[in-house]
């Protein structure tokens, strides 16, 4: 238990400093100072920072799968947008607690280590992929409308990644009236109704309309 702690000790203590000076700015005596350890004890967890920081994206996936849950379907169970708000809410409320994490995946500097950008560029492409397992079981259960599933995952992320950058330091903000506004977004777009039925699209249903995070990521 003591070297657990002692390890998720180094982990807190690298992720501040990275979110602070960036990954490159830190070295590693950098964070045996904030962990206050010798350097002996920081090489018995990680050989080197990005080990760290390696470590800091697998927990970030982890995170994002456990708060992303199946969408049930059936008697009994809560209407399907109302299940896609309550994962909205879990993802958004975990990506705005954990600023330093956020600040590192959004900020990070590329072109200074192709190992650390092929991380980042997989962390992000592993995250494509659960959205876009999502969307291909929402089009078999009937909850998502026939697309091409890859760009409109990338959609998604980009969209996530883009209003959680800009909102990530305003701690006044709902999570619930923002999760409401990405929702219909997702769910909708941005024309009016009438708009649509102009243009031969017709206005989406309620059932047409679900297609945001679909089911449980694996």
């Amino acid at each position: 238990m003591e070297r657990q702690a002692r390890r998720a000790q180094v982990l807190r203590h690298a992720k501040r400093l990275f979110a602070r000076k960036g990954y490159h700015r830190t070295n590693i005596a950098d964070i045996i100072a904030q962990a206050r350890i010798a350097r002996g004890t920081f090489y018995l967890y990680f050989q080197n920072k990005r080990d760290i920081f390696a470590e800091l994206l697998e927990q970030a996936l982890g995170e994002l799968r456990s708060r992303i849950r199946r969408l049930k379907i059936g008697p009994g169970e809560p209407d399907p947008v109302e299940q896609l708000r309550s994962n909205l809410k879990r993802v958004l409320t975990f990506v705005l607690a954990e600023r330093e994490l956020t600040d590192i995946l959004l900020n990070h500097s590329t072109g200074f280590d192709r190992d650390l950008d092929a991380r980042i560029h997989d962390f992000y492409e592993r995250v494509t992929d659960q959205i876009q397992r999502s969307l291909d079981l929402g089009i078999e259960m009937n909850l998502v409308r026939e697309c091409d599933t890859r760009p409109v995952a990338y959609c998604i992320l980009g969209g996530v990644k883009e209003i959680v950058g800009q909102l990530s330091r305003d701690q006044r903000r709902d999570v619930g009236a923002l999760a409401e506004e990405v929702l219909d977004f997702g769910l909708r777009g941005v024309a009016r109704p009438e708009l649509l039925e102009a243009a031969g699209l017709g206005a989406a249903t309620p059932a047409q309309d679900q297609i945001f995070y679909g089911p449980k990521i694996d």
